[in-house]
């Protein structure tokens, strides 16, 4: 290859690498999507208590008008006793009472369904399902704020 050649290679090299650089800095357009978007450092406040989160003292069940949705256990209906709830429940009555309403509780073998079941989406939106939703989702965040999900 002559000179004369390898000098107009090189410069068209150089000249379309240096308009790339140019355009690749260009102000973002209305379609750029950032996916480095930082989350507010505060957290949000917590409506709904579930069992992924633990029970937030000085609530009373969903069903009762409260914002608990733990899954019930005798530690959770102690809770509710010390807190002046439920005191003429017993674990079998709080358990039936879910079901004679048809909430799931919880799914064979321990199945996340993140309220995605055919009961669902969670009682807190009007569904029947209260299985705790999977940490680390939206759905997560929307029945513990109590945030409506977008559609």
């Amino acid at each position: 290859m002559d000179r004369r050649k390898f000098l107009y290679v090189l410069s068209g090299t150089l000249a379309s690498t240096l308009a790339g650089f140019i355009s690749g800095c260009a102000k973002p357009t209305q379609y750029y999507f950032n996916p480095y978007v930082a989350k507010d450092l505060d957290s949000p406040e917590l409506v709904h208590c579930f069992t992924a989160i633990g029970h937030k003292r000085g609530t009373q069940p969903f069903i009762f008008g409260g914002t608990c949705v733990c899954t019930p256990t005798k530690e959770l209906l102690k809770a509710y006793h010390a807190d002046g709830f439920l005191r003429n429940y017993n674990l079998r009555r709080l358990v039936a009472e879910y079901e004679n309403r048809g909430i799931v509780l919880a799914h064979e073998n321990g199945w996340q369904c993140n309220n995605q079941c055919k009961q669902g989406p969670h009682i807190v939106f009007g569904g029947k399902c209260m299985v705790s939703p999977t940490v680390a989702t939206q759905n997560f965040e929307n029945v513990a704020t109590g945030k409506m999900p977008q559609v």
